[in-house]
């Protein structure tokens, strides 16, 4: 259960940076508090 979690919070944090990259509006706020966060 714990390394689905795990491998759920990589895909996600993969995705974010993705989303960052792209600059997406909606992502912006996201990604501030992202980068704040030591994953």
């Amino acid at each position: 259960m714990i390394v689905i979690i795990a491998g759920c919070l990589l895909l996600w944090t993969q995705m974010l940076n993705v989303m960052c990259d792209r600059d997406v509006q909606f992502f912006s706020g996201i990604c501030t508090i992202n980068k704040f966060i030591p994953w």
